[in-house]
């Protein structure tokens, strides 16, 4: 997991808060959509990307319609990529 981590931009948690409030979401909204909570979902908006685990960055992207990929610094390998799913 930490090689996933390394691969998140600094920004995902902006990526997402953007998305969501381009949707018109509200965290709470958000959170019931994906099955997590509202404050994971602030906390991840805040800054901290680390709580974000690649099923949960799967589940925000297929609900507000957008591609994992804008959230990771580079293209990713097929190595990198399969070693995270």
């Amino acid at each position: 997991m930490c090689l996933y981590y390394n691969l998140l931009r600094d920004d995902a948690g902006r990526i997402l808060q953007y998305e969501r409030r381009a949707w018109g979401m509200s965290r709470r909204r958000l959170a019931y959509l994906t099955k997590t909570d509202p404050e994971t979902i602030e906390y991840i908006e805040r800054g901290y990307v680390c709580m974000m685990d690649y099923d949960m960055l799967n589940k925000f992207c297929r609900t507000l319609d957008i591609s994992p990929f804008c959230f990771f610094r580079r293209r990713l390998t097929d190595d990198e990529f399969m070693s995270i799913i």
